[in-house]
């Protein structure tokens, strides 16, 4: 597992700045941040200079400290709240650069673009063994790459572990931003599994999909045997009327459909959104991830167009491929209905249902301890051969 530098310190804050980097490389103006308890103004100086000396040395720009945080959006309380800002302590010479080349150079690394089989940019990572069976993650829609770092790490001491973010989600790290909005469809979301596993020259792998990235798989799978398992967690499906939807996944389904209409609906939206008390439904500890999508009206609007053609996309069509498939749920499921999983898991011809009794939603992205000894159990009882191009 990556290690967790004390609180506090360079180290801490450079890890930070890293991980909140998604989001302030795509605000228009400058994050502001509050610290957790109120400083003097020489100390805010300090604080100040320290993150802008890590921030230069990451390449990232540095968050503007401020004296509380009344004023604040949602996406720059989340930021403050993941840096936890205090009165630095002496910092000798040099550490704040080395905390910089140290966090750069932790799991999960620099990105590597890859160009999606439509041109689009895809920002990538690998980790793991270069010669180890292929694990391909697919992270929900929209969501840093952050939020699967456990399942990175944990899967990656004894698999070759890819990623990637949201099409046309996401800014390059050369500042260069967005770029034009892409292909939203299933169908373009789909090839980016494989345009992955050509960018890293890999022939098969198995497919871990999470939340609607479990449609991502499933429809990556029907469009190809290169994909030769799956493991699907608490899939986000539309069923048509074979399976009822939580009250959040009927609530989003009409968010997305309201802001995929236009951007004037998109910034309508995004200034409720941008409220505080946005953040009081997301978990703390995840929330400056799951705000990304919702950082900026273009964003918003974008979310709308992908996530929405996901939520949309009649599932029961993809429900005939060969593949092994692992489906898991909970009872506890609050955000994806578990019906929904349970009706995969019986029409796949080959799937194996795992209905757990406790675990919420994003539970799932924690990869604890029982998720993970039943995914390498599953991983174990498959194949992933001939792995590599020639």
């Amino acid at each position: 597992m990556p290690t967790v530098p004390a609180a506090g310190t360079p180290a801490a804050l450079a890890a930070a700045l890293l991980d909140t980097a998604s989001l302030t490389r795509i605000m228009p103006d400058r994050v502001r941040v509050a610290p957790v308890e109120p400083l003097r103004s020489e100390q805010r100086a300090s604080a100040q200079e320290l993150l802008d000396r890590i921030g230069g040395a990451l390449g990232l720009p540095g968050p503007e400290v401020v004296g509380d945080a009344e004023e604040l959006t949602a996406v720059e309380l989340a930021v403050s709240r993941r840096l936890a800002l205090h009165a630095p302590g002496a910092v000798a010479d040099g550490e704040a650069e080395r905390a910089a080349r140290s966090a750069l150079a932790a799991f999960p690394g620099p990105a590597v673009l890859v160009p999606a089989l439509d041109g689009t940019p895809l920002r990538c990572w690998a980790a793991g063994p270069e010669d180890a069976p292929a694990v391909i993650v697919v992270s929900a829609c929209g969501m840093p790459v952050g939020l699967t770092v456990t399942w990175l790490a944990a899967l990656s001491t004894r698999y070759r572990v890819l990623t990637w973010e949201s099409r046309g989600l996401f800014a390059p790290d050369d500042g260069t931003g967005l770029g034009p909005p892409p292909d939203p469809s299933l169908t373009a979301q789909s090839d980016d599994v494989l345009a992955v596993l050509d960018g890293f020259g890999i022939t098969h792998a198995h497919a871990l999909g999470l939340c609607g990235g479990a449609v991502i798989a499933l429809a990556a799978a029907a469009r190809s045997d290169r994909v030769t398992s799956l493991s699907l967690w608490h899939g986000d499906y539309e069923l048509g009327d074979e399976a009822p939807k939580t009250p959040h996944q009927h609530d989003i389904a009409a968010l997305l459909a309201l802001v995929a209409r236009g951007r004037p609906q998109a910034a309508s939206m995004h200034r409720l959104m941008s409220r505080p008390t946005a953040l009081s439904a997301l978990r703390p500890d995840l929330a400056h991830y799951l705000i990304h999508p919702y950082a900026t009206p273009e964003l918003l609007h974008r979310y709308g167009l992908l996530n929405g053609a996901l939520m949309a996309a009649d599932c029961r069509q993809l429900l005939d491929v060969p593949q092994p498939a692992l489906v898991v749920t909970s009872d506890q499921d609050a955000t994806a209905h578990p019906a929904g999983s349970a009706f995969v898991a019986r029409h796949l011809p080959r799937a194996e249902l795992r209905r757990l009794p406790t675990g919420d939603h994003l539970t799932a992205f924690d990869a604890g301890g029982e998720l993970l000894t039943l995914a390498r159990q599953f991983l174990d009882s498959v194949t992933v051969p001939d792995r590599k191009g020639t």
